[in-house]
This record gives structure tokens, sequence and C-alpha cells, in this order.
């Protein structure tokens, strides 16, 4: 036997890190009065065997079950067998002890002064020990479990424990270990502690599968003393450090670690002229990657991996496949190379903070997902101080705030002009408050060059479009509104004294021109309903209506609008039966529900309402003629007046609408031209078909969108084209359909669709 290699290393003092090795004799001796040797022999235990100590050497063969004993040492290729079994360690020693063999433990519980389960190797040539371990609990006051080099231990659904206030978890000497199945491993100062052995070998790894490792007034795993290890997070296993520092890397030490399928909140340290080489895949991390002046790291995502934190002087990051970085402060790392990946400045629940990146260099393809108070002039910017290349996106967060000074907004600069190219991601514009700008570059002083904001491309934004569609639509909703009653008006003109209850559904459709402020289309849907009574024996009906409708506006591109219209009045018609004149009048009022959707250039969403009113009055006045075989022609004029009410409100981004009193004054001439067709039991068919010019005299509706103001003009002639059919089924009963279309500079009406039916009181 080498007398100088390690048969067994205590931890005298976790705390200080001092270790001692021991040669095996000197433990041989601590058996020489109690033990019970096994010598090349198999022995049996169970619950019937008295306890004591078991030396278990030259291989030597110990089965226990369901046993409760003391202190069990396996040595020189020896093999234990323990299940369902209690082992309690000597005063001042270990619990089970396997050096240079095999053991399998099971369902058992192991506690110890010292070191819970040890596992050794005797010499280099006679190699390590192996060990498994399934559902138990392994303490030891100092260490729960110790792994030298060439040795293994697995763990399942186990718990092992370093107890006491200085006590570490697991120390992994230049061994082996992993663990599965919730196994969870503690030390009350470090949880996994990774050193090199006294001759340097073995692999000194790690790799936890659905499983923890926790430190509870230290870190969870601590690589020191010029260890070089490797680590493995995998498939839900997580890490928790009382310092914070989920892996510490000291003393000249080199760590890689792998996080797959975990999800990790807390710091990686690397001090002490040490390495740490992160991978992410498929995992995420909140927390700094934190990195002395002596030291170097490196980290990388890939496949849709998380990382939430500060890469300060990280010397090289790499993104890809679908991965993110989200900033939490200014940072300057090395160099970073993007492969499909993101970097987001600031995460979502810190909107008003803006950060700064340097990069030493860049390369790849990737987005950049920034944001700005453009009203303040604070905005996050990429700062590449070396050499540059690639495609990059820049997604820029959009803002309801305009911005004070569009010439300011600079986003990235590169220290060379021959450097990488970007472009602002999806629509190519960003919408800063009232508008929506381009990007530019420029070379500036010293052969560096900036890309910005080029405020000659603005455009009015989609927020600013959806605030001037509201305040325009209220005028073509009312108007819409008042197409049942108009034809509800004509048949009273042709039937006398017939008054009564009628009911109409109607839909319009109108498609209003940029040149009117802004351009979008309306579809208009709505249910009028009323009834009319003649005043005595005059020629004069009265009547009231009232209905709703709802307006859906599509300004194109995500951005919507609805208006519901909730309305009421009376009306009015005279018609002289001799000279076939008739005056109609109506006073109607409105009460509008707005609301605003407005897709921005971010993919995000903004959101408005407000309610307000409207009241409008018309009079028509016209003479119907009259010829024989039923034909007939009506020659009208009318004239309508309408106010709605100004009104300010804000988007949920911030964006500022204060619309003034959108008023109209519409003039119209016209002609109505139709037949009486009398057919069968009494029924009498009635076509028709209409036209006549219309001209809107306001010319002057102010809107104001963060204090730039527009004006909404439908002013202008416009000629409509009508036609319909009524059926008098009865002297109750009448059912008409009626169809329009109109078109102006400023707005087309495709069609307009009224349905009703009428009945006789």
């Amino acid at each position: 036997m080498n007398m100088l290699d390690v048969s067994h290393v205590r931890a005298f003092s976790a705390r200080s890190g001092v270790m001692l090795c021991l040669p095996a004799v000197f433990f041989f001796a601590n058996f020489a009065h109690s033990a019970t040797i096994v010598d090349n022999t198999t022995l049996n235990i169970d619950s019937s065997t008295a306890p004591t100590d078991y030396l278990v050497r030259n291989k030597g063969v110990l089965n226990a079950s369901d046993a409760n004993t003391r202190s069990i040492t396996a040595q020189s290729g020896s093999s234990l067998s323990i299940n369902g079994s209690t082992i309690v360690g000597n005063d001042g020693g270990d619990g089970v002890t396997v050096t240079s063999s095999r053991a399998s433990i099971d369902r058992t519980t192991v506690t110890s002064d010292e070191i819970g389960l040890a596992v050794n190797r005797s010499s280099v040539a006679a190699g390590g020990a192996t060990v498994t371990v399934s559902d138990s609990q392994i303490s030891g006051q100092l260490i729960g479990s110790q792994v030298t080099g060439l040795s293994s231990l697995s763990l399942t659904n186990t718990q092992v424990m370093g107890a006491a206030s200085d006590g570490i978890g697991v120390n992994i000497l230049g061994g082996e270990v992993s663990a599965s199945a919730r196994t969870t491993i503690t030390g009350q100062a470090t949880g996994v502690r990774m050193v090199n052995d006294a001759l340097n070998v073995g692999s000194r790894t790690l790799s936890l599968d659905n499983s923890t490792v926790q430190g509870i007034g230290g870190s969870a795993i601590l690589v020191d003393r010029g260890t070089e290890a490797t680590i493995n997070v995998l498939d839900g296993s997580s890490l928790v450090a009382g310092n914070g520092r989920l892996l510490d890397v000291q003393g000249s030490s080199i760590a890689s670690l792998t996080v797959a399928n975990s999800t990790l909140n807390g710091n990686v340290n690397v001090a002490d002229n040490s390495t740490a080489n992160l991978l992410f895949d498929r995992g995420e991390i909140t927390g700094n990657v934190l990195v002395d002046g002596s030291s170097t790291a490196n980290v990388t995502l890939e496949n849709n991996s998380q990382l939430t934190g500060r890469l300060d002087n990280v010397e090289g990051v790499n993104i890809n496949s679908n991965s993110n970085w989200t900033l939490t402060g200014n940072d300057s790392i090395g160099a970073m190379r993007m492969d499909g990946g993101r970097v987001t400045f600031g995460a979502a629940d810190a909107p008003d903070t803006y950060y700064q990146l340097n990069v030493g260099a860049l390369a790849g393809t990737g987005t950049f997902l920034m944001k700005g108070n453009f009203a303040s002039g604070e905005h996050d910017f990429l700062n590449v101080t070396g050499a540059s290349a690639g495609n990059f996106a820049l997604a820029v967060a959009a803002s309801g705030l305009d911005a004070a000074s569009p010439q300011a907004l600079t986003l990235v600069r590169t220290a060379t002009t021959d450097s990488a190219n970007f472009a602002l991601a999806g629509e190519q514009r960003v919408d800063v408050g009232t508008w929506s700008y381009g990007l530019a570059s420029r070379e500036i002083e010293g052969g560096a060059k900036e890309w910005f904001l080029d405020p000659t491309t603005e455009v009015i934004s989609p927020g600013a479009r959806s605030v001037l569609a509201l305040f325009n639509t209220a005028l073509t909703v009312w108007y819409g509104d008042m197409g049942p009653l108009r034809n509800r008006l004509d048949e009273l003109h042709f039937n006398g004294d017939r008054s009564g209850g009628w009911i109409r559904t109607y839909g319009n459709k109108y498609n209003v021109a940029d040149n009117s402020g802004v351009g979008y289309q309306q579809t208009q849907q709505g249910l009028s309903l009323g009834a009319d009574a003649r005043l005595g024996e005059s020629d004069v009906l009265v009547g009231v209506l009232a209905g709703t409708s709802e307006s859906d506006l599509d300004l194109k591109n995500g951005t919507s609008g609805t208006v519901k219209s909730y309305y009421f009045g009376p009306y009015f018609t005279w018609f002289d039966s001799a000279k076939s004149y008739y005056l109609d009048g109506v006073l109607k009022f409105n009460r509008y529900r707005n609301e605003s959707k407005v897709g921005l250039s971010d993919g995000s969403r903004a959101k408005g309402n407000y309610d307000n009113w409207g009241v409008g009055g018309s009079v028509e006045f016209g003479r119907q003629f009259t010829w024989a075989d039923g034909y007939f022609v009506q020659p009208f004029t009318q004239w309508s007046a309408v106010q709605i009410q100004d009104k300010r409100y804000t988007l949920d981004n911030d964006m500022r609408a204060d619309g003034d009193r959108t008023r109209s004054l519409l003039g119209k001439a016209g002609a109505t031209f139709g037949r009486n067709f009398t057919v069968g039991n009494g029924t009498v068919v009635r076509p028709y078909v209409r036209a006549a010019i219309a001209h809107e005299f306001a010319t002057n509706n102010e809107v104001k969108v963060n204090d730039n103001v527009f004006n909404n003009d439908l002013s202008g002639s416009r000629a409509e084209f009508g036609a319909g059919l009524a059926v008098a089924m009865s002297e109750k009963w009448q059912v008409r359909a009626d169809f329009d279309y109109s078109r102006g500079e400023h707005i087309e009406k495709p069609y307009g669709v009224n349905l009703g039916v009428w009945y006789r009181w």
C-alpha cells in the first residue's frame, strides 16, 4: 500500500478550508478493539444484530437489511449493500466510509459528527470508490458527503446535509457526483465545494437532474484552489445561495457551467484570476455575472435561453437561436456575437430606466430591443468601440410622447464607417408620439458612424391617426343614423295619414380619404325604430325615433376604433295633399361611446376611450309630381346642421388628444323618380331611383394631438345615388329596402343598405 496516497480526507474546519490527509492504517487502528472485521467473506446483518462497527476489507461483503448499527468502513475491493437501515457514526467519527470499493445504499439514514458518507481511494493504482444512494438521508456535522479523485457518487431522491454552522453539503475532491430525482444537497455554509484532491486526479464533475443544491449561509457551489470543474444543472434543477452566489469561482480556478431546462435566481462570482464559462441551453437566470479585474468570463445563450442581469466585464457573450439577454444596468463587455438572438435594454417592470451597452466587437445577426422617453431626450444607446460586422434590427419601443428634439434621437454608434448594418424592425418606423420616424445613418467626427431616427421622414403615427379618425367619425355616424328616418318620412309622403310604428336595420360603409386629415374605413351597423301620429285633422304628423348603431374603424396595420351611438329625437312632416308640397323636420340627440385601439410600431397596443354628445337638426322641403300609370318625380332640397361636443382624453401610452367642437353644415338638392305598380290582391309595389348633389360647408374642425394642430376637413361636394323598393302588402303592413351610394373629394360611401317594416295603427 502506498502510505503517501489518500485513503481518507477529513475536513477539520470547513470554514477555513484546512484539510488533513491521513494514511489508512491510522483509521484501521480505530477498529482494533470494537469493530467486526469482514475479511474476504460475506456477512449478513439485520434488525436482530446488535449495533457495532464494521470494517469490511480484502473483497469482503457486508449485507445490511433493516439493521441498526454504527460506523461502517469498506476497503480493498469490498462491497456494501445497505437497505432500510440506520447508521450512527462513532463519536468524532464518520458514518459510512467506502475506499476503493463499491457500495449500494437504499432507504437508509446515516448520521455522524464528521462526514456522513466518505467515498475515497486508497491509491491511484487501486482506483476510486463507486457508491449509489437512493431514497436516503445522509448527514454529517462537517460534511454530508465527500468524494475524492477517481471516485463517483450517485444520489437519487436523497437528502444530503452538512449540518454544522460551517458545514458543507458535498465536498468534491476531484470526484464525480450526480444527483437526480428531487435530490437535495444542503450545507449550512456551502452547498457543494469543488477542489482538487492531494494528487490532482479526477474529473471534478457535478451533475444535477431535477435536484437542488443550497448553501444556507454561503454559496450554492464553490470552486476553489486552482480547480478545473464541470457543473451541469439540468431539467428543473435549482441552486440556492444565502450570500446570493449560485456559483463562486475563486483561487485561479476554471469552472464550466451548463444550465439546461432550468431556472436560476442569483449571481455568478468570478474572482482571483479565475475563469467561468457559462452555457445556457433552454435555461434561464436572473442575476449578475460579477467578474473582477483579474478574471474572465464567457456567456453563451442557446435555444430560447433567457438571462436578466449584469454582464459587466464579461469577455465574450454569444446570444443565439432566439435567446435573450435583458440588461439591468449600464454594461461594458468585450465581444458579442449573435445568431438570431436578442438584447433587451431593461426589464418590462422598469420602463423608465435607460441603459448604455458598450461592446468591444460586434458580429452576426440579431435584434436590439430599445426604448426612450423621447420627450426628455433619454433613451437606450448601443456603443460599439471596435470592429463590427453583420446585420442587426433595432426594435424601438413606441411612445405616446413627442420627441423634444428629433435630431438628437441617436440609438447606435460604431467606431468605424465600414461597420455592421442596422435597420428598424417591423414596419421600418418608430412611433414617437404624433409622428413616426424612419432610421438614417451619418458619419461623424473621428471616422465613427451613428444611426438615428430621421425627422425628415416623419409621418402621422397610428396613435394620432386613431385620434383624428374618432373625432371625424361622429359626423358620418350622425348622418348614417338619419337614413332610416329619411326613408320613413318618404313613406308618409306617399301614404298620407297612414301613421304607425316602424323598425329598420341598416348598414353603411365609408371610405374617408387621407386628404381629409386622416384616411380610414368605417363600417356602420344599426337598428332604428319609431312611431308617429297625425295631429288632429291637420296635415301634420309628429313622431319620435330612437336607435343605436356601432361603427368599426379600420386604419390598417392593427389600428382600429369603435364608435357606439345611442340616439333619440322628435320629428314631423307636413304634406299639402292639394299641391303635394311637403316639409320634414327632425331634431336628433346622439350619445357616443368612442374607443381607439392602436397597433404601434413595436407590436404593442395602446388604448383610449371617451364619451361625448352630438346634437343636430335637419329640414327637407320638396314637391311630389304624379302622372298617369303611377309615375312620379319628387324634387327636394335638404339642409342639416350638426355639432359634436368637444373632448379631451389620453391614450394609455400618454398621448394627449384634444378635439374642438366638430361642426357640419350640409346642403343637398336632388330628385326621386319612381312608379307605383298595383299587383294582385291590392299589393302595391313602388320602385324608385334617386340622385342628388350634396355640399359640406364646414371646413375647420381642429384636433390637437400632443399640441400638434390638425384639421379634419370633410368639406366639398359629392354626388349621391340611391334606389329602393317599397311593397304595401296590405292596409296594415309595408316592407321596404333601400340602397345608396355617394362619392366626393374627401369621402366615399360605397354602399348603404336600409331594410325595414311599417305597421299602420
